[in-house]
């Protein structure tokens, strides 16, 4: 069991995390308080972690004041994305190679990322395009993120921010500088 809060007390988020074998299946959810830049939120998820530490299903529901929303990512045999969106209209998304979901407001999606990199293990750097999925709204696109790391630290540049994480020796971030620890 994972949590966060951010240093404003505005933003939890929970994960529950069980391994099975090689694999594992996370169960979360992030709250959010009203804030200027968004409404008060609740996003929910379960992800499926394949054996090569990358996710297989992201299954994630929004509620706010106003709605409810729900999508099923889920990588085939391909390795392709497909979505199922509230309409039941299923599409391809993101291009060929993308790997990763990246989740705002998560901590819990940039610690799969980060570790499937391997970036808490060795110092490093990488470029890589991943799915990019809207907290409030679930639109998702595909974008550029880089991430390296050095002796102390994970940092990362995402469509939405730039960080630097301190993270575990088994890759999950226990703070990000001035936004978000592990509690």
């Amino acid at each position: 069991m994972y949590t966060w809060i951010s240093e404003t007390g505005r933003v939890i988020e929970q994960v529950r995390l069980v391994r099975k074998g090689e694999s594992s299946r996370a169960r979360g959810r992030i709250v959010s308080a009203a804030h200027p830049d968004h409404q008060a939120f609740t996003l929910e998820y379960q992800v499926e972690i394949g054996s090569d530490l990358a996710p297989h299903r992201v299954q994630l529901t929004v509620s706010t004041e106003e709605y409810e929303r729900t999508i099923d990512l889920v990588r085939d045999a391909e390795g392709s994305w497909l979505l199922d969106d509230p309409s039941d209209t299923r599409s391809r998304v993101g291009g060929d190679g993308v790997v990763d979901v990246d989740v705002t407001f998560s901590v819990f999606f940039a610690s799969v990322i980060s570790r499937r990199l391997g970036l808490h293990s060795q110092p490093g750097s990488i470029e890589q395009r991943v799915l990019s999925v809207d907290s409030l709204t679930l639109d998702v696109t595909e974008d550029s993120v880089t991430f390296s790391s050095d002796d102390e630290k994970v940092h990362g540049i995402t469509a939405t921010a730039a960080t630097s994480a301190t993270v575990d020796p088994d890759g999950f971030i226990l703070d990000v500088t001035g936004l978000s620890r592990r509690v």
